[in-house]
Protein backbone atom coordinates (compact mmCIF):
# COMPACT_ATOMS: atom_id res chain seq x y z
CA UNK A 1 0.00 0.00 0.00
CA UNK A 2 2.89 2.23 0.55
CA UNK A 3 3.61 2.59 -2.50
CA UNK A 4 0.48 2.90 -3.99
CA UNK A 5 0.56 6.02 -1.61
CA UNK A 6 3.54 7.33 -2.98
CA UNK A 7 2.31 7.44 -6.40
CA UNK A 8 -0.99 8.64 -5.37
CA UNK A 9 1.12 11.51 -3.83
CA UNK A 10 2.65 12.63 -7.39
CA UNK A 11 -0.60 13.60 -9.07
CA UNK A 12 -2.32 15.21 -5.93
CA UNK A 13 0.33 16.76 -4.48
CA UNK A 14 2.23 17.49 -7.73
CA UNK A 15 -0.81 18.28 -9.73
CA UNK A 16 -2.19 19.83 -6.94
CA UNK A 17 0.50 22.81 -6.42
CA UNK A 18 -0.92 24.61 -9.21
CA UNK A 19 -4.32 25.52 -7.31
CA UNK A 20 -1.71 27.33 -5.00
CA UNK A 21 -1.27 30.74 -5.30
CA UNK A 22 0.78 32.19 -2.06
CA UNK A 23 4.44 32.53 -2.93
CA UNK A 24 5.76 31.77 0.60
CA UNK A 25 3.46 28.06 0.65
CA UNK A 26 5.29 27.79 -2.89
CA UNK A 27 8.90 28.47 -1.56
CA UNK A 28 7.87 26.18 1.59
CA UNK A 29 7.21 23.16 -0.57
CA UNK A 30 10.15 23.68 -2.69
CA UNK A 31 12.37 23.95 -0.06
CA UNK A 32 11.11 20.52 1.44
CA UNK A 33 11.65 18.31 -1.14
CA UNK A 34 15.00 19.76 -1.56
CA UNK A 35 15.90 18.50 1.58
CA UNK A 36 14.02 15.35 0.64
CA UNK A 37 15.88 15.21 -2.83
CA UNK A 38 19.52 16.02 -1.19
CA UNK A 39 18.88 13.05 1.93
CA UNK A 40 17.58 10.60 -0.92
CA UNK A 41 20.56 7.45 -1.70
CA UNK A 42 19.92 7.10 -5.48
CA UNK A 43 22.72 7.01 -7.91
CA UNK A 44 20.62 8.57 -10.63
CA UNK A 45 20.29 11.58 -8.35
CA UNK A 46 20.79 14.47 -10.50
CA UNK A 47 19.06 18.50 -10.59
CA UNK A 48 19.33 18.11 -14.88
CA UNK A 49 15.72 17.26 -14.46
CA UNK A 50 15.54 21.29 -14.14
CA UNK A 51 18.07 21.94 -16.48
CA UNK A 52 15.94 20.54 -19.04
CA UNK A 53 12.80 22.92 -18.47
CA UNK A 54 15.03 26.61 -17.78
CA UNK A 55 14.04 28.00 -21.07
CA UNK A 56 10.65 27.23 -20.32
CA UNK A 57 10.85 28.09 -16.69
CA UNK A 58 12.51 31.73 -17.98
CA UNK A 59 9.83 32.15 -20.39
CA UNK A 60 6.89 31.99 -17.97
CA UNK A 61 8.54 34.25 -15.66
CA UNK A 62 9.78 36.78 -18.09
CA UNK A 63 6.24 36.93 -20.09
CA UNK A 64 4.24 37.63 -16.64
CA UNK A 65 7.23 39.92 -15.30
CA UNK A 66 6.86 42.38 -18.07
CA UNK A 67 3.25 42.71 -18.14
CA UNK A 68 1.13 45.13 -15.73
CA UNK A 69 2.25 47.98 -14.30
CA UNK A 70 4.86 49.83 -16.05
CA UNK A 71 6.96 49.95 -12.15
CA UNK A 72 10.55 49.38 -13.49
CA UNK A 73 11.00 51.47 -16.84
CA UNK A 74 13.64 49.28 -18.87
CA UNK A 75 13.65 50.90 -22.52
CA UNK A 76 11.31 53.30 -23.88
CA UNK A 77 10.65 54.31 -28.24
CA UNK A 78 8.38 56.89 -28.57
CA UNK A 79 5.30 55.65 -27.16
CA UNK A 80 5.87 52.25 -26.52
CA UNK A 81 7.99 51.44 -23.08
CA UNK A 82 9.12 48.13 -21.90
CA UNK A 83 9.10 47.83 -18.18
CA UNK A 84 8.80 45.44 -15.30
CA UNK A 85 6.13 45.19 -13.06
CA UNK A 86 6.34 44.43 -9.26
CA UNK A 87 2.58 42.38 -9.47
CA UNK A 88 4.16 41.03 -12.43
CA UNK A 89 7.06 39.96 -11.23
CA UNK A 90 5.23 38.20 -8.03
CA UNK A 91 2.93 36.37 -10.16
CA UNK A 92 5.96 35.02 -12.39
CA UNK A 93 7.91 33.98 -9.87
CA UNK A 94 4.66 31.98 -8.89
CA UNK A 95 3.98 30.53 -11.56
CA UNK A 96 7.43 29.20 -11.90
CA UNK A 97 7.23 27.97 -8.56
CA UNK A 98 4.16 25.89 -9.38
CA UNK A 99 6.89 24.54 -12.01
CA UNK A 100 9.88 23.42 -9.79
CA UNK A 101 7.22 22.40 -7.01
CA UNK A 102 5.61 19.72 -9.51
CA UNK A 103 8.86 18.67 -11.01
CA UNK A 104 10.88 18.53 -7.17
CA UNK A 105 7.62 16.23 -5.98
CA UNK A 106 7.60 13.87 -9.10
CA UNK A 107 11.57 13.48 -8.63
CA UNK A 108 11.91 12.75 -5.16
CA UNK A 109 9.08 9.89 -5.24
CA UNK A 110 10.67 8.29 -8.56
CA UNK A 111 13.74 8.48 -7.42
CA UNK A 112 12.79 7.24 -3.62
CA UNK A 113 11.37 3.83 -5.43
CA UNK A 114 12.51 1.09 -8.11
CA UNK A 115 10.84 -0.05 -11.34
CA UNK A 116 9.06 -2.63 -9.80
CA UNK A 117 7.77 -0.88 -6.86
CA UNK A 118 6.70 2.09 -9.27
CA UNK A 119 4.61 -0.55 -11.54
CA UNK A 120 3.09 -2.55 -8.24
CA UNK A 121 1.71 0.72 -6.54
CA UNK A 122 0.35 1.47 -10.55
CA UNK A 123 -1.33 -1.96 -10.18
CA UNK A 124 -2.56 -1.15 -6.63
CA UNK A 125 -4.44 2.13 -8.10
CA UNK A 126 -5.53 0.25 -11.10
CA UNK A 127 -3.28 -0.88 -13.47
CA UNK A 128 -4.24 -4.01 -15.58
CA UNK A 129 -1.98 -6.88 -14.65
CA UNK A 130 -1.28 -7.73 -18.32
CA UNK A 131 -0.30 -3.99 -18.20
CA UNK A 132 1.87 -4.78 -14.94
CA UNK A 133 3.83 -7.55 -16.78
CA UNK A 134 4.42 -6.04 -19.27
CA UNK A 135 6.13 -3.16 -18.04
CA UNK A 136 8.05 -5.68 -15.60
CA UNK A 137 8.95 -7.45 -17.97
CA UNK A 138 10.65 -4.03 -20.16
CA UNK A 139 12.22 -2.92 -17.15
CA UNK A 140 14.38 -6.05 -17.41
CA UNK A 141 14.54 -6.21 -20.86
CA UNK A 142 16.20 -2.53 -20.79
CA UNK A 143 18.40 -3.22 -18.04
CA UNK A 144 19.96 -6.10 -19.90
CA UNK A 145 20.45 -3.83 -22.66
CA UNK A 146 22.12 -1.25 -20.78
CA UNK A 147 24.63 -3.51 -19.13
CA UNK A 148 24.68 -5.79 -21.60
CA UNK A 149 27.54 -6.48 -23.64
CA UNK A 150 31.44 -6.06 -23.53
CA UNK A 151 31.55 -2.70 -25.59
CA UNK A 152 31.80 -4.32 -28.88
CA UNK A 153 28.43 -3.65 -29.22
CA UNK A 154 29.33 -0.20 -28.98
CA UNK A 155 32.27 0.13 -31.30
CA UNK A 156 29.91 -1.97 -33.92
CA UNK A 157 27.52 0.98 -33.70
CA UNK A 158 30.20 3.53 -34.60
CA UNK A 159 31.44 1.78 -37.56
CA UNK A 160 27.56 1.69 -39.07
CA UNK A 161 27.00 5.19 -38.15
CA UNK A 162 30.19 5.87 -40.16
CA UNK A 163 28.58 4.45 -43.50
CA UNK A 164 26.80 5.90 -45.89
CA UNK A 165 23.38 5.29 -44.35
CA UNK A 166 20.44 7.47 -44.96
CA UNK A 167 20.41 10.20 -42.31
CA UNK A 168 17.10 11.67 -40.83
CA UNK A 169 17.10 14.77 -42.48
CA UNK A 170 16.90 13.15 -45.83
CA UNK A 171 13.73 11.64 -44.27
CA UNK A 172 12.70 15.34 -43.89
CA UNK A 173 13.45 17.11 -46.41
CA UNK A 174 13.74 14.07 -48.91
CA UNK A 175 12.27 11.79 -47.87
CA UNK A 176 14.29 8.97 -48.24
CA UNK A 177 14.34 6.29 -45.77
CA UNK A 178 17.47 4.38 -46.76
CA UNK A 179 17.00 1.14 -43.80
CA UNK A 180 15.64 2.68 -41.06
CA UNK A 181 12.72 0.58 -41.65
CA UNK A 182 14.32 -2.84 -41.99
CA UNK A 183 16.44 -1.10 -38.74
CA UNK A 184 13.25 -0.23 -37.28
CA UNK A 185 11.41 -3.90 -37.43
CA UNK A 186 14.46 -5.54 -36.41
CA UNK A 187 14.01 -4.03 -33.19
CA UNK A 188 10.50 -5.04 -33.53
CA UNK A 189 11.45 -8.76 -33.92
CA UNK A 190 13.43 -8.77 -31.18
CA UNK A 191 10.82 -7.02 -28.78
CA UNK A 192 8.10 -10.01 -30.81
CA UNK A 193 10.85 -12.95 -29.55
CA UNK A 194 10.95 -11.80 -26.14
CA UNK A 195 7.06 -11.48 -25.43
CA UNK A 196 6.05 -14.60 -27.90
CA UNK A 197 4.29 -16.38 -25.38
CA UNK A 198 2.58 -13.35 -23.74
CA UNK A 199 -0.92 -13.09 -25.10
CA UNK A 200 -0.75 -9.29 -25.58
CA UNK A 201 2.54 -9.86 -27.52
CA UNK A 202 2.05 -7.06 -30.06
CA UNK A 203 1.43 -4.41 -27.23
CA UNK A 204 3.88 -5.51 -25.38
CA UNK A 205 6.86 -5.72 -28.41
CA UNK A 206 5.54 -2.07 -29.50
CA UNK A 207 6.02 -0.40 -25.80
CA UNK A 208 9.22 -1.96 -25.47
CA UNK A 209 10.49 -0.80 -29.31
CA UNK A 210 9.75 2.63 -28.20
CA UNK A 211 11.33 2.62 -25.24
CA UNK A 212 14.37 0.74 -27.00
CA UNK A 213 13.86 3.75 -29.58
CA UNK A 214 15.13 6.07 -26.58
CA UNK A 215 18.20 4.45 -25.45
CA UNK A 216 19.53 3.28 -29.47
CA UNK A 217 20.49 5.20 -32.05
CA UNK A 218 18.65 4.32 -35.21
CA UNK A 219 18.96 7.13 -37.53
CA UNK A 220 22.69 8.66 -37.96
CA UNK A 221 22.65 12.61 -37.93
CA UNK A 222 19.57 12.70 -36.09
CA UNK A 223 18.81 16.22 -35.58
CA UNK A 224 18.66 17.69 -32.08
CA UNK A 225 15.19 19.50 -32.32
CA UNK A 226 12.13 19.63 -30.58
CA UNK A 227 9.99 15.96 -32.17
CA UNK A 228 13.23 14.40 -33.56
CA UNK A 229 12.51 11.21 -32.38
CA UNK A 230 8.58 11.09 -33.93
CA UNK A 231 10.34 10.12 -36.82
CA UNK A 232 11.13 6.73 -35.69
CA UNK A 233 8.45 6.41 -32.44
CA UNK A 234 5.10 7.20 -34.60
CA UNK A 235 6.01 4.20 -37.03
CA UNK A 236 6.53 1.85 -33.94
CA UNK A 237 3.14 3.01 -32.56
CA UNK A 238 1.22 3.37 -35.75
CA UNK A 239 2.66 -0.47 -36.52
CA UNK A 240 1.82 -1.75 -33.78
CA UNK A 241 -1.86 -0.75 -33.49
CA UNK A 242 -2.57 -1.84 -36.81
CA UNK A 243 -1.05 -5.43 -36.25
CA UNK A 244 -3.08 -5.54 -32.88
CA UNK A 245 -6.84 -6.87 -32.67
CA UNK A 246 -7.01 -4.73 -29.57
CA UNK A 247 -9.47 -1.31 -29.60
CA UNK A 248 -7.67 0.48 -27.39
CA UNK A 249 -4.33 -0.75 -28.63
CA UNK A 250 -2.57 2.45 -28.93
CA UNK A 251 -4.04 4.05 -25.51
CA UNK A 252 -2.43 0.95 -23.55
CA UNK A 253 0.90 1.12 -25.74
CA UNK A 254 0.81 4.63 -24.96
CA UNK A 255 0.32 4.96 -21.26
CA UNK A 256 2.84 1.49 -20.76
CA UNK A 257 5.13 3.40 -22.79
CA UNK A 258 5.11 6.98 -20.98
CA UNK A 259 5.04 4.59 -17.38
CA UNK A 260 8.44 3.12 -18.60
CA UNK A 261 9.83 6.62 -19.58
CA UNK A 262 8.76 8.17 -16.35
CA UNK A 263 10.15 5.48 -14.25
CA UNK A 264 14.14 5.74 -16.37
CA UNK A 265 13.77 9.18 -16.11
CA UNK A 266 12.95 10.72 -19.36
CA UNK A 267 10.32 12.92 -20.42
CA UNK A 268 10.38 16.67 -19.00
CA UNK A 269 7.04 17.35 -17.42
CA UNK A 270 6.69 14.26 -14.60
CA UNK A 271 3.00 12.27 -14.43
CA UNK A 272 2.29 14.81 -17.58
CA UNK A 273 4.55 12.76 -19.55
CA UNK A 274 2.76 9.64 -18.46
CA UNK A 275 -0.32 11.51 -19.63
CA UNK A 276 0.89 13.14 -22.89
CA UNK A 277 2.35 9.46 -24.17
CA UNK A 278 -1.50 7.69 -23.18
CA UNK A 279 -3.35 10.65 -25.58
CA UNK A 280 -0.74 10.13 -28.16
CA UNK A 281 -1.26 6.23 -28.53
CA UNK A 282 -4.98 7.46 -27.89
CA UNK A 283 -5.17 9.76 -30.92
CA UNK A 284 -3.40 7.22 -33.00
CA UNK A 285 -6.01 4.75 -32.24
CA UNK A 286 -9.16 7.45 -33.62
CA UNK A 287 -6.77 8.67 -37.15
CA UNK A 288 -6.41 5.04 -37.87
CA UNK A 289 -10.36 4.30 -37.48
CA UNK A 290 -11.15 6.73 -40.41
CA UNK A 291 -12.08 5.40 -43.77
CA UNK A 292 -8.33 5.58 -45.61
CA UNK A 293 -6.45 2.80 -46.37
CA UNK A 294 -3.68 2.71 -44.04
CA UNK A 295 -0.49 2.69 -46.24
CA UNK A 296 -1.36 5.62 -48.03
CA UNK A 297 1.33 7.89 -48.20
CA UNK A 298 -0.66 11.19 -47.52
CA UNK A 299 -2.57 9.32 -44.60
CA UNK A 300 0.02 8.96 -42.33
CA UNK A 301 1.74 12.43 -43.15
CA UNK A 302 -1.57 13.26 -41.54
CA UNK A 303 -1.41 11.11 -38.53
CA UNK A 304 1.77 12.25 -38.14
CA UNK A 305 1.17 15.48 -38.26
CA UNK A 306 -1.89 14.82 -35.67
CA UNK A 307 0.53 12.98 -33.41
CA UNK A 308 3.24 15.60 -33.46
CA UNK A 309 0.36 17.87 -31.91
CA UNK A 310 -0.32 15.65 -29.82
CA UNK A 311 3.49 15.47 -28.33
CA UNK A 312 2.84 19.21 -27.54
CA UNK A 313 0.18 18.53 -25.10
CA UNK A 314 1.98 18.98 -21.99
CA UNK A 315 3.14 22.16 -22.96
CA UNK A 316 -0.50 23.54 -23.95
CA UNK A 317 -1.63 22.35 -20.96
CA UNK A 318 1.04 24.21 -19.14
CA UNK A 319 0.52 27.08 -20.96
CA UNK A 320 -3.59 27.09 -20.12
CA UNK A 321 -2.76 26.69 -16.31
CA UNK A 322 -0.16 29.55 -16.67
CA UNK A 323 -2.46 31.83 -17.93
CA UNK A 324 0.07 32.51 -20.24
CA UNK A 325 -0.70 35.42 -23.37
CA UNK A 326 -1.23 34.72 -26.45
CA UNK A 327 2.08 36.34 -27.66
CA UNK A 328 3.30 32.72 -25.83
CA UNK A 329 1.78 30.81 -28.46
CA UNK A 330 3.59 32.78 -31.18
CA UNK A 331 6.86 32.40 -29.52
CA UNK A 332 6.49 28.67 -29.22
CA UNK A 333 5.28 28.31 -32.60
CA UNK A 334 8.83 26.85 -34.05
CA UNK A 335 8.74 24.17 -31.43
CA UNK A 336 4.73 23.15 -32.71
CA UNK A 337 5.83 23.46 -36.19
CA UNK A 338 8.99 21.26 -35.23
CA UNK A 339 7.10 18.52 -33.37
CA UNK A 340 4.51 18.23 -36.31
CA UNK A 341 7.18 18.78 -39.15
CA UNK A 342 8.75 15.07 -37.58
CA UNK A 343 5.16 13.37 -37.13
CA UNK A 344 4.69 14.25 -41.04
CA UNK A 345 8.42 13.38 -41.89
CA UNK A 346 7.20 9.84 -40.41
CA UNK A 347 4.99 9.16 -43.08
CA UNK A 348 7.30 8.00 -45.35
CA UNK A 349 9.10 5.81 -42.78
CA UNK A 350 5.45 4.68 -41.28
CA UNK A 351 5.07 3.51 -45.04
CA UNK A 352 7.71 2.01 -46.20
CA UNK A 353 8.08 -0.21 -42.53
CA UNK A 354 4.68 -1.78 -43.22
CA UNK A 355 5.90 -2.36 -47.04
CA UNK A 356 8.61 -4.28 -45.45
CA UNK A 357 7.11 -5.82 -43.19
CA UNK A 358 4.63 -7.56 -45.71
CA UNK A 359 7.52 -8.12 -48.32
CA UNK A 360 9.02 -10.30 -45.44
CA UNK A 361 6.04 -11.90 -44.73
CA UNK A 362 5.68 -12.67 -48.37
CA UNK A 363 9.03 -13.89 -48.78
CA UNK A 364 8.48 -16.48 -45.51
CA UNK A 365 4.98 -17.79 -47.23
CA UNK A 366 6.78 -18.43 -50.25
CA UNK A 367 9.39 -20.34 -48.73
CA UNK A 368 7.33 -22.19 -47.06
Amino acid sequence: MKNALKIAYIFIAGLGVFFINDLRILSGIILLHLIFFFTIKNSKKSLRFLWKVKWFILIIFLFHAFSGENDISILKIKNWTLALSFDGITKGAIMAGKLIAMLLITQVVRLSMKGKEFVSGMTKLGLSQSSSEIIDEIIVIVSEEKGGGNGKGKNKNKKQGQTNEVQSKDVLFRGRVGNIPKKLLNKINFAKERFANNPNAIVASSALSVTLIRMVKIAPGLPLAPGHKNILMFPVLIYGILKSEKKQAGLQVGFISGVLHFTMGFGKYGPLGILQFALLGWVFDLTLKLPFKKDNLFFLMFVGAIGGLARVSSEIVLAFAFGMPNAFYLLYLPYIISQVSFGIASGFISKALLKTNNNEQQEQKSIQ
